[in-house]
């Protein structure tokens, strides 16, 4: 009988592990179209968005209708192209058009710079709009866009404010704005053009919303922590007054209350970063706004799940809709919607958004609401898998999901007309053809987003669009992949920085006047691909290097973090210091490294590791935190911190001190060199074991200014330097006792400042080891999130998340025979580059930030 259950037993494991989730792409290249049609994704997900499509600007985050609901409006917050883009109906036909901002350097006395999230109708002639990085709302009229009144934040003893979110009472004539570098919301009189008042909310506000009876605004709270300068820290002497390394990791008791650490001026006491739970945190703040000379908060009400045991983040709290006495908050990194009861103000229930068999993992990322009082139904803008949510709003079930376009940010209603923001459009498409690069190549300049338009769908047509939704993302089971051999024991993750695959590759897979650091440029990338195996249809999730660092990590953007890039590419979300207005220590640009608030509730590939203790080191990466300071003369980690803003627990503990992190002051043969060493004294010579997974962050192929007399004549010299270490590592592991089990994948983070004829997306993978096909090329479309499944099945791990638990993986690249001779290291052109003049400068000036959207766009233009 116990034979017998255990055959039983037995069977269903196998059932369970002959299923599997993957993109449905197949072979298929990434592929754009205008209407949105047939679009296939980097990675494989598809889009059949339903409803009429409109290109709006890039990125938009707010939406809003004017009252004939003749007018809507999105604000598009770049980057680099701030825009509001007005859809409208004349005489039944609808059309679309931009009203641009001018640039950040233009000197035009009118100084609108930029556009962040906030929108909101006074009647049909006047729009309110947030501007962001300078702390005003401008009232336009959106037939023109010319200038009607602005409203400036920056006074009564506030600066550096940042507007985000509007909430307008009509019958008033208060206009309510979230300052999310300040912490607080401001009221306006619009009538008398005046300011009335302002109150503190919560840490990073980010979305509000009034009560129907609008004696009450409601704001939603998506920080952790407020950040704190390292005592003494001065922004124009960073050697010698930041740290080194960050000063703790998080979560940890010197997190918490503080630590002494080391300074080139002395030793400082970091101060510590208190509870992650605190009420204003991840909250609901509730403001009594009877009075709007006085507004007061009577109430945060912590949503989601608290960070803890079963959350490594917090519930970025993203969306808000007051109706019919009760509040709905949408939990965007939990997957969920908090119901509050708005008289006793308590949280009454949390509805799960889950996939089907998938009902363990998030990726969902539900932000904007809206409501259609007829049919009792909310909608809801989920992100994560480019859709639309309905909702019973009398049985809190959920009804089914509508396709949108690519990762919607705000739903809104006009009697059944539904309107969708999509931050991403219908994707970017190629910026090259075979003959070159396409006008506006720069794949920042060519970001679009679009509006959904179309009539509420019955709830009959929910199921046939619900199993699209499914369909479109690989929430369908499909057949297991082929095994993993299982001689493959270590795993080898190298990440380099913003190549395409055709610039690199270009010149042996049919695009040769596209190849720019072809083979003569990278001999040991070209040897690697033709020994062992690329793939010709892989691509970055990521427009850009905060994306790209989040992805490789596990760690999907959440709505903070692609909100904040969105903004910051442009240089207009910037980072402070000094300053009194706290948010802004919260402001990371374009440093890329998971902070705190990018925490999702199943933590990063760290955690993931860490909580199955499977053993990693860690080389460069996870460093790029706010305020980062990356100069000359910063070895051995190229950083110095200037505040008690920390790293991941798990990669504090395991992350290399002397190995540098993105800096191009130095170079990447130092970082090889650093690598072998520490992995000879650490592991090789004292015999202990290699840990299960080293991950190498190698980012000089970035390229920088021209340094001659450092050894980089070009910006090609950076790209042969970055090939060169990287022939050094592999040949050094290929040396290596732990070869025979070792497999080796090679990467970029994006492929933002190149150009490729499939798809701008398209990127580099290498892959190298004795268990991987000799002369293969991959042909499935896959990306990050596959890369991550590949490792996860190969060090017996379960999926971490929705993208990678229905990613396509790589083991179309793998075959059971090994071959276990090992590489040799070819030689650099020394015309491009001679390491052994390689050198940090000896006239420093500034290295770029890991990306500054004009020098990149300069290094893609071409002569």
């Amino acid at each position: 009988m116990i034979a017998r259950r255990c055959l039983v037993l037995a069977a269903a494991s196998a059932l369970v592990f002959a299923a599997d989730y993957r993109t449905p792409a197949g072979e298929r290249p990434a592929r754009r179209t205008e209407d949105g049609s047939g679009v296939i994704l980097p990675g494989g997900r598809l889009l059949s968005p339903y409803g009429a499509q409109y290109t709006t600007g890039p990125g938009p985050f707010g939406l809003a209708i004017s009252p004939s609901g003749r007018r809507i409006i999105t604000s598009n917050g770049g980057p680099d192209r701030y825009s509001l883009t007005i859809l409208e109906n004349a005489n039944g036909v609808w059309s679309a058009r931009t009203l641009h901002v001018h640039g950040k350097d233009d000197e035009d006395a009118d100084e609108w710079k930029s556009a962040f999230m906030g929108l909101a109708f006074d009647g049909e002639d006047a729009v309110y709009a947030s501007e962001g990085e300078s702390g005003q709302v401008r009232m336009l009229d959106p037939r023109t866009g010319s200038r009607i009144h602005r409203f400036n934040l920056n006074v009564a003893g506030f600066a550096d404010s940042y507007s985000g979110d509007l909430a307008f009472d009509a019958s008033r004539g208060i206009l309510y704005v979230v300052d999310q570098a300040n912490f607080r919301v401001v009221l306006f009189d619009v009538r008398a053009r005046r300011r009335l008042s302002s109150a503190r909310v919560g840490r990073l506000p980010f979305a509000i919303a009034l009560s129907p009876d609008g004696e009450r605004a409601y704001v939603t709270n998506v920080g952790m922590f407020e950040y704190k300068p390292i005592p003494g820290a001065d922004a124009s002497r960073p050697r010698e007054t930041g740290l080194p390394f960050p000063a703790f990791g998080f979560p940890s008791k010197e997190a918490r209350e503080g630590a002494r650490r080391e300074t080139q001026s002395g030793p400082v006491d970091v101060p510590g970063l208190g509870d992650p739970n605190t009420p204003a945190a991840n909250s609901v703040c509730v403001l009594d706004v009877r009075n709007p000379s006085a507004p007061k908060a009577i109430k945060f009400i912590r949503t989601g799940l608290p960070f803890g045991r079963r959350s490594s983040g917090g519930s970025a709290p993203a969306g808000l809709l007051a109706v019919d006495g009760r509040v709905f908050a949408t939990n965007s990194t939990n997957d969920s919607v908090s119901v509050i009861d708005a008289r006793t103000l308590v949280v009454t229930k949390e509805i799960p958004l889950r996939i089907p068999g998938l009902e363990n993992f998030r990726g969902v990322i539900p932000i904007g609401l809206a409501y259609h009082r007829g049919r009792r139904q909310i909608l809801i803008a989920e992100a994560g898998i480019n859709a639309v949510g309905v909702l019973d709003a009398t049985t809190l079930r959920l009804m089914g999901h509508i396709p949108a376009g690519w990762f919607p940010t705000r739903v809104a209603l006009d009697g059944d007309t539904v309107y969708v923001a999509n931050a991403k459009g219908h994707g970017i498409g190629p910026n090259a053809t075979l003959e070159g690069p396409k006008p506006r190549s720069f794949q920042l300049d060519r970001r679009r987003g679009s509006i959904s338009r179309y009539t509420l769908p019955p709830v009959s047509a929910l199921p046939a669009l619900t199993a699209r939704v499914m369909a479109n993302n690989g929430f369908t089971p499909a057949p297991a992949p082929p095994a993993i051999p299982p001689g493959m024991i270590h795993v080898v993750i190298i990440v380099k920085e913003n190549r395409t695959f055709d610039e690199v590759f270009g010149d042996v897979a049919g695009a040769p006047k596209l190849a720019r650091y072809g083979r003569r440029v990278t001999p040991n990338h070209h040897a690697i691909a033709a020994r062992w195996a690329m793939s010709d249809n892989f691509y970055a999730d990521s427009e850009v290097s905060v994306d790209g660092h989040h992805w490789l990590v596990g760690s999907y953007p959440n709505v903070w973090t692609e909100s904040t890039l969105m903004a910051a590419y442009g240089g207009a979300k910037t980072f402070r210091l000094p300053t009194a207005a706290p948010g802004r220590l919260s402001f990371p640009e374009s440093n890329s490294s998971v902070h705190p608030e990018d925490q999702l509730e199943a933590g990063t590939l760290w955690h993931h590791l860490d909580r199955r203790h499977v053993a990693f080191r860690n080389f460069g990466e996870g460093y790029e935190l706010a305020g980062v300071n990356e100069g000359e003369g910063l070895k051995p980690t190229g950083a110095r911190y200037l505040t008690n803003t920390p790293m991941p627990e798990p990669l504090y503990r395991n992350t290399s001190r002397n190995y540098a992190q993105f800096n191009m002051n130095i170079p990447d043969q130092l970082r090889a060199t650093q690598f072998i060493t520490e992995i000879e004294e650490l592991y090789h010579k004292p015999g202990k074991p290699l840990p299960k997974l080293l991950f190498i962050h190698l980012p000089n192929d970035h390229t920088a200014k021209p340094r001659p007399t450092d050894g980089y004549a070009t910006e090609a010299s950076y790209v042969a330097d970055n090939d060169y270490a990287l022939g050094r590592i592999l040949e050094y592991l290929s040396h290596s006792p732990w070869w025979r089990n070792m497999v080796v994948f090679i990467t970029e983070d994006d492929a933002q400042s190149g150009v490729d004829h499939v798809d701008a997306h398209r990127t580099i993978l290498l892959a190298a080891g004795p268990y991987v096909k000799r002369g293969c090329v991959a042909h499935q479309n896959a990306s990050f999130p596959g890369l991550l499944k590949t490792v996860f099945r190969i060090l017996h791990l379960p999926p971490l998340n929705l993208y990678d638990a229905a990613a396509t993986d790589l083991s179309e690249c793998f075959t059971s025979e090994p071959e276990f001779s090992p590489y040799t290291l070819l030689p650099v052109d020394p015309r491009i580059f001679d390491p052994a003049k390689a050198r940090e400068p000896l006239d420093p000036r500034p290295g770029p930030k890991i990306d500054d959207p004009a020098e990149l766009r300069r290094q893609h233009q071409r002569p």
